[in-house]
């Protein structure tokens, strides 16, 4: 459903020759000069762009004398452009020689008026041009050291300089901040957690890291520069630190357009830049340094090591402060090593998924957004929010690098902002003129346009990317807010919001909607497309279902209207209306009344993919047809697709309270929401059919799901434990979060339902916990360990297997563990002379380490009718003591997981 993407980043240093010389070093190739009006006065900030035929770009702009100076170039041509406010652009074609800067100096030209009126103009800001931000990243001059065995010890890391040079950049802000390293290092890191320990030995075959390199780059706004130059000697220029520097920058500012691995996906299209997380730091001091290592070792070329008090990966949801990434694009190793709290948070207890690292917390979105032919995007934000800390002053959204930010403006003023080229690190940020104050409101307008985020997909189908970053977000699922929508779209086309629709009209050639919630939303989104739209009220529970779907196929769909007829996906709009309508009635039963009034059940293009937003559900394609078209159009239907195809829809409307009205607190809850959301869809299957063989089946394919291996040998419970969530996904289980997550967090809560079921009451005490846990956690991001607090809240005596009221011995197993029990029941029946029938029987766990508990359900099936007889504790490798219960008549069979209740590799009911 909700696809948190990750965004690895970390500090970038820039060494650069300088204007300023240094002794030992030689001023290099450069382009300088001056910009001037007419009338040759001179040109203040004016935007100078220097492009070489490789297209690579740097781009400046003029001091208060008009001048400008690019240093660091390759030789070569180069087409110098300037761009000022009230001026035509220029553009200038210079030869730049090796060591040598070449002069030029440029006239601009007073740009006509125009009568040409645009939604999105350009400002009178240029971004990129904040004064601070440019020193952090166009910093020019070195000073370099010795160093001999100096060790810098880094929380769970200790890096030790062994012999070699340091060169560090000129101050940034009045501070240094970026340094690199040529010679004999070593890096080693010891886990401070077990689970830790077990990842990294999972992936690289050993609970620690010990890392030899010969260059490294340093970021850090703690006090590293003073901890080293304490120690080093002074020494002339580094000739290495340059191509070290360039081979650096290559990697962290360029975005890859087609991502060849999981890790390379999530720096690609959720990276930051990493100098503007470096300006957070510089213009706040009241926050704690952060200290990053980028680390070129022998073994693994790319290891990123940061530690970071707002944490260290924000855009997974991870509140944890220290990281270790290894990026291997294709390799065995590559991935997310270590991400832990820092290592004193363990020694003292304090360390929690509930931990709050937000700058901002937003408190309503107001957006015009108009969606042209061209299936460009132009829209205007004013986002208004809270100051979640004391004395930010730069603040990160998230936002497609695609779409292009013409200006931002505070109380009327336009202000600075950072976004460099799409293809690069191209985040976006905004930098207040002022230090913000803890808890005062804030608002922002930010104007925007670009492309990427609706593709048309042929037949009037359109396909929505960018889900979460189609307009500028803060903390999307992390925090709510409302939201107050306007769209402008093709009036041919229809679009639906997330909200409630408030009003809609026409507007010369456009269809224009406006759509508000009045109940904060964890994030908003559209479908859009030629739909028909079709409604239904229900009565039962005050829900307005609809549905939109298309009347043509997307275009890699046509040729099979010709064979099928009729194939039309509006025309099956009512089933999944149905489907959804059965759901909410279901899960309001079972986890309370939903608050937003209305869902949208919505078809794209996608075949094989569903989501689902606020009041919002996208289904794919083929939910929209029939069973004898599904058939015809893929020429049959394995298991595996009919199941997805029954589930997608319960599983998506169940996201309206799993993931929605409840969220998850960090990276290692989504569980929360995933499994929940499939624990929910069982439901549903066991609600809807007349028997209960589908439901038997959604558990019997969620057990096969987890224990099956795949071409590596691995199977998806040996990916690691579900708490380490999107880590899953590893070169040998690439697919270990969606094999894992989904199924066993279903298996979670479908065990605890099952050991809290009595013949008396049924499921009541599961139900009164699972309406409690959504009333506690209204609107707000439920964590792991939160849940098992409300789990302990309403646990039976079956349950308290330590005899201590907590559920410690559940969650160690199920969430933070791996193993798999497996089962044998043995059992015989025998007639007493009173003609009632003696059963005994004695249950064996093996597999498992010694402290390993479970409550195992026993049933008795009398012709086709079965009950359940009670439930016995296991520990360890062990057979219970035999147990004797004498039964009014003989039972058909006994046995054990009936109901697939409890996830075993294997189970065995035989009697004797």
């Amino acid at each position: 459903m909700h696809d948190r993407i990750l965004s690895l980043g970390v500090l970038v240093i820039v060494l650069c020759s300088s204007s300023v010389r240094v002794a030992g070093l030689q001023a290099g190739s450069a382009i300088a000069g001056t910009v001037k009006d007419p009338a040759g006065a001179v040109v203040v900030g004016a935007l100078v762009t220097a492009s070489a035929e490789t297209g690579e770009a740097r781009t400046v702009s003029t001091n208060e004398q008009g001048r400008f100076r690019i240093d660091n170039l390759k030789p070569g041509r180069y087409t110098v452009a300037v761009e000022s406010k009230g001026f035509k652009r220029s553009e200038q074609a210079v030869v730049v020689e090796a060591g040598r800067a070449t002069l030029v100096e440029i006239k601009l030209e007073i740009a006509p008026p125009t009568g040409e009126i645009t939604i999105v103009g350009k400002g009178t800001t240029a971004p990129n041009t904040e004064p601070g931000y440019r020193q952090v990243r166009d910093q020019e001059s070195f000073e370099t050291y010795s160093v001999t065995n100096l060790t810098l010890k880094r929380d769970v890391a200790t890096i030790t300089l062994r012999s070699g040079l340091i060169s560090f950049a000129a101050p940034a802000m009045g501070r240094v901040i970026k340094a690199v390293f040529t010679g004999a290092g070593q890096f080693a890191l010891t886990p401070a957690i077990g689970i830790e320990g077990d990842y990294l030995r999972m992936i690289t075959d050993n609970e620690t890291v010990d890392e030899s390199f010969e260059r490294a780059v340093f970021c850090f706004t703690d006090q590293t520069y003073d901890e080293i130059k304490r120690q080093a000697a002074t020494a002339g220029a580094d000739p290495r630190a340059r191509d070290t520097l360039g081979d650096f920058n290559k990697r962290v500012r360029h975005r890859t357009e087609r991502p060849r691995s999981f890790v390379e996906y999530l720096l690609a299209f959720e990276g930051e830049n990493l100098d503007a997380e470096l300006l957070t730091d510089l213009y706040n001091p009241k926050r704690s340094g952060c200290f990053n290592a980028f680390i070129f070792g022998k073994r693994y070329n790319d290891l990123r090591y940061l530690v970071r008090s707002r944490g260290a990966l924000p855009q997974i949801l991870s509140p944890e402060e220290v990281a270790l990434i290894n990026v291997d694009p294709g390799g065995e190793r590559e991935g997310i090593w270590y991400l832990a709290h820092y290592e004193a948070e363990y020694r003292n207890g304090s360390a929690s998924s509930e931990e709050d690292k937000r700058v901002i917390d937003v408190q309503h979105y107001r957006i015009e957004t108009v969606i042209g032919g061209d299936e460009k995007l132009t829209a205007t934000a004013e986002i208004t929010f809270n100051a979640v800390g004391e004395g930010d002053r730069v603040v990160g959204f998230g936002l497609l690098p695609n779409l292009r930010v013409a200006r931002v403006s505070h109380d009327g003023q336009e202000i600075n902002f950072i976004q460099e080229h799409r293809k690069e690190d191209g985040s976006f940020y905004v930098v207040l003129p002022r230090a913000m104050e803890r808890g005062k409101q804030y608002k922002l307008t930010v104007d925007y346009r670009g492309d990427k985020v609706v593709e048309d997909a042929g037949g009037g189908n359109f396909a929505v990317g960018a889900r979460t970053s189609w307009y500028p977000s803060a903390n999307a699922f992390n925090d709510r807010a409302t939201f107050d929508l306007t769209f402008k779209v093709p009036d041919k086309y229809k679009l639906v919001g997330v909200g409630k629709l408030a009003r809609e009209w026409k507007e010369q050639n456009y269809s224009a909607s406006q759509w508000t919630s009045d109940v904060p939303l964890a994030v908003a989104g559209f479908n859009y497309g030629q739909f028909k739209k079709k409604e239904v009220p229900d009565s039962d529970t005050g829900y307005n279902i609809e549905g939109y779907a298309t009347s043509s196929l997307p275009s890699y769909l046509e040729g099979a209207s010709n064979f099928i007829g009729g194939m039309t996906p509006s025309r099956m709009t009512e089933n999944a209306m149905v489907e959804a309508q059965n759901s909410i009635r279901i899960f309001t039963h079972w986890f309370g009344k939903p608050p937003y009034g209305r869902i949208a059940i919505t078809q794209q293009p996608q075949a094989f993919f569903g989501q689902s937003w606020p009041t919002l559900v996208y289904l794919p394609i083929i939910a929209f047809f029939d069973s004898t078209q599904r058939w015809m159009l893929m020429g049959g239907i394995n298991s595996k697709l009919n199941d997805f195809i029954q589930e997608v829809t319960p599983h998506e409307v169940a996201h309206q309270w799993w993931g929605h009205m409840v969220g998850w607190a960090s990276y290692h809850d989504q569980w929360l929401s995933e499994g929940f959301a499939d624990f929910s869809a069982g439901l549903y299957l066991q609600a809807t059919e007349k028997n209960l063989d589908k439901y038997m089946a959604f558990w019997k394919h969620a057990r096969e799901t987890i224990i099956e291996k795949n071409a590596f040998g691995k199977r998806a419970n040996d990916a690691g434990p579900i708490w380490m969530g999107l880590r899953l996904n590893t070169f040998k289980n690439s697919r270990g979060y969606a094999r894992l997550v989904y199924p066993k967090g279903g298996y979670i809560l479908h065990m605890l339902r099952a050991m809290m079921w009595d013949n008396k009451s049924g499921d009541e005490k599961f139900m009164a916990m699972m309406k409690d846990f959504v009333q506690s956690n209204f609107n707000q991001n439920a964590s792991t360990e939160g849940f098992k607090r409300m789990v302990e809240k309403h646990m039976t005596p079956t349950m308290d297997l330590d005899g201590n009221k907590r559920m410690d011995w559940y969650f160690n197993e199920w969430v933070y563990g791996t193993e798999l029990p497996a089962y044998k029941f043995a059992y015989s029946l025998s007639p007493e002379p009173d003609g009632k029938v003696m059963f005994k029987g004695t249950i064996t766990q093996s597999g498992v380490s010694s402290k390993f508990k479970m409550v195992v359900p026993v049933y008795l099936d009398f012709d086709g009718k079965v009950v359940r007889l009670g439930e016995a504790g296991i520990v360890g490798n062990s057979s219970t003591p035999e147990f004797k219960v004498r039964l009014p008549q003989r039972p058909k069979r006994v046995m054990i997981n009936y109901y697939n209740d409890v996830l075993a590799l294997e189970t065995v009911n035989e009697q004797k």
